[in-house]
């Protein structure tokens, strides 16, 4: 799975996207190829995964391409599945990123590599101004966050976006209703 993103020129971001999904199948059941050789509990994730997502998908973004629209979904689904967090954080803060960083390709605004906006070492606001979306793309970002049916992640994606913080009892409604 990470050699053929490793070698592969063409199609990165939709490789990278299979190799998160499988990741998600892995947290699903705890069992398969990424959780080989180690105690597993289905619906958790752990450091091991967190990590592996991090090198997923840097690695995909290795020739300047930023976080795609498949592999934001994969990671939608992957914070869904989860419903045990043992990374402390870790994966949240990954997610996060993720999602800031491929909106704003998305609307046209520059972003810095994989590698930089991703790293825990880097701060969010570093390099992520609050943004205007409009059309598909907040379309689709509405549709996912809602699904998320609140939580910290969601709050964390909506004030980076609109620069807002929302209460946890806004949490709850649309946020990109009020961001509006």
């Amino acid at each position: 799975m990470i050699s053929e993103i490793e070698t592969s020129s063409a199609d990165t971001t939709l490789r990278s996207a299979a190799a998160l999904a499988q990741v998600c199948r892995g947290i699903i059941t705890g069992e398969g190829p990424t959780v080989a050789g180690r105690v597993h509990f289905s619906r958790s994730i752990d450091a091991d995964d967190t990590a592996l997502c991090a090198r997923i998908l840097i690695l995909a973004g290795r020739v300047g391409d930023p976080v795609g629209r498949a592999e934001s979904d994969a990671l939608f689904d992957i914070n869904a599945a989860a419903s045990d967090r043992r990374d402390g954080g870790r994966f949240e803060d990954l997610f996060v990123k993720a999602i800031v960083h491929h909106v704003m390709a998305a609307c046209g605004y520059d972003v810095p590599s994989r590698d930089i906006a991703l790293s825990a070492a880097t701060d969010l606001s570093t390099w992520a101004p609050e943004i205007e979306i409009d059309g598909e793309v907040r379309y689709w970002l509405e549709r996912r966050v809602c699904e998320m049916n609140g939580g910290t992640a969601a709050r964390a994606i909506t004030k980076a976006i609109s620069g807002r913080e929302l209460s946890k009892e806004l949490a709850r409604v649309n946020p990109f209703d009020i961001a509006a």
